[in-house]
């Protein structure tokens, strides 16, 4: 078997699961499994002067990143309200307390209706 090549993305990934403990879902509510695995969304964009920190770092699961990636073209301002959301977490260093669990389900949900108009 070939080397698994790691991005420096993929590298940061178990430092922030050691800082916020997910407990089977990502900071939108998204459930982690072996076909939704985590990734590292980045607060403010590499392109826009960010770095890959963990004061820059976002967990989110493929499926939760790919929607976010969606809702930033649909409704910027939602895109932009989430981010904040995330940089409140990344402040906090530590796992998710249950208002921001029910903060995070909120979003999922306005989420869901902005990219699927459910």
């Amino acid at each position: 078997m070939g080397k698994i090549y790691q991005n420096e993305n993929q590298l940061l990934i178990p430092e922030l699961i050691a800082i916020y403990k997910p407990l089977g879902i990502d900071w939108l509510s998204y459930q982690i499994t072996k076909s939704n695995i985590l990734t590292l969304h980045h607060v403010i964009k590499v392109a826009e002067g960010g770095i890959l920190s963990v004061e820059n770092a976002a967990l989110l699961t493929k499926k939760s990143h790919r929607i976010l990636n969606i809702c930033e073209s649909k409704d910027f301002v939602l895109y932009q309200e989430i981010n904040d959301f995330f940089k409140e977490i990344i402040a906090r260093r530590a796992p998710l307390d249950d208002n921001l669990m029910r903060e995070s389900r909120e979003y999922k949900k306005v989420l869901t209706l902005t990219i699927y108009n459910k």
